[in-house]
């Protein structure tokens, strides 16, 4: 990545924290820390490792039309590695790093493992929209500026998801695609010409790859492995709430918090550094009414604990797969766009 956009990231990083410790009483936030119980961190953190199973699972099903089964251990692996990227460093490389690395160990076409990570965040927030269209339809939560914020992103949404997935299967049809091949090879003009072909054809095996040829069975397995993974992570944010004296949520409470908090991870900052902390406070205090400290209280441990589990994964999951983050970068130079096949 280049220097300036590492800088950029870094900036908007720094802005979001010094947001988000405006007006910060110190002294309650160590009050906070103090009185949680330890066995609520120790299960959040335990929690980490279904939740990173299903989710390894689940990219295995994702990638049968490509290859029938992938090694879980693969699975797993790179799926940590892929998040270990993404939390250290700015831009969620890690998002393009995973799907490059299977591909390269299980002999995979690295547009089809990366179009598998496309769907794979489709059906993230699919699943995320979803529990916040029932928690809304279910009348649950106050009535807050910050609900009808979610309420209305949840109606822009959500149908906007499944345009997406009807584009795709309508970018692939038989008759359709020749003018999406045509579409690829007009827009390629705008690039060099010794890129052309190569782009094209990598653009061309990306759609393809989009495609959902699993089957309705398949499909189904993939969903219902979206909603497991989810329904662990909105389990493992109740847990660690309940360590906070100042946090009184019900289990469905946890969800537009979740969602909120899901939208800011989108944000590219190293770490999701400033800006998930400070949509998480806004989340807590704007939904909830709970204090700005215990807020900042939970949201400093909370983030900690998220990034903990898959750094440390990661860094084993690297060991184990005998590569170096000397490797990770010359991975970078090496796999520009034209290469990937």
């Amino acid at each position: 990545m280049k220097a300036w956009k590492i800088l950029l990231f870094c900036a908007l990083s720094a802005f979001f924290v010094w947001l988000f410790l405006q007006s910060i009483d110190l002294a309650e936030i160590a009050v906070a820390w103090r009185s949680i119980p330890l066995h609520y961190p120790l299960l959040f953190l335990l929690l980490a490792l279904p939740q990173y199973a299903v989710r390894a699972l689940r990219w295995g099903l994702l990638l049968r039309p490509f290859k029938e089964r992938v090694p879980f251990r693969s699975l797993w692996n790179f799926s940590l590695i892929g998040f270990m990227i993404s939390y250290l460093l700015p831009g969620r490389l890690g998002e393009v790093a995973r799907p490059v690395l299977l591909a390269e160990k299980e002999g995979l076409r690295k547009s089809q493992a990366i179009a598998t990570i496309v769907n794979e965040r489709l059906f993230d927030l699919l699943t995320v929209l979803t529990l916040l269209a029932l928690y809304l339809a279910a009348g649950a939560g106050s009535p807050s500026p910050v609900l009808r914020q979610l309420r209305a992103a949840a109606i822009l949404l959500l149908p906007l998801v499944f345009l997406v997935f009807f584009l795709v299967v309508l970018a692939n049809h038989p008759r359709v695609f020749p003018w999406t091949e045509k579409l690829a090879r007009g827009a390629s003009r705008l690039l060099p010409g010794r890129w052309r072909e190569p782009v094209v054809g990598f653009t061309l095996h990306f759609v393809r790859a989009l495609r959902l040829d699993l089957g309705w069975r398949g499909i189904a397995a993939v969903a219902g492995c979206s909603l497991l993974h989810w329904g662990i992570i909105a389990f493992s944010y109740g847990v660690l709430m309940r360590g906070f004296s100042g946090i009184a949520l019900s289990p469905a409470d946890v969800v537009p918090y979740l969602a909120v908090v899901f939208v800011s991870a989108a944000v590219p900052t190293p770490g999701m550094a400033g800006s998930l902390d400070l949509a998480s406070k806004y989340a807590l205090t704007g939904l909830f009414a709970v204090s700005a400290g215990t807020a900042v209280a939970f949201t400093i441990l909370f983030h900690f604990l998220l990034l903990l589990a898959p750094i440390a994964l990661g860094l084993l999951a690297l060991w184990h797969e005998g590569l170096s983050f000397r490797s990770l970068g010359r991975l970078g130079r090496k796999d520009e766009l034209p290469a990937m096949r």
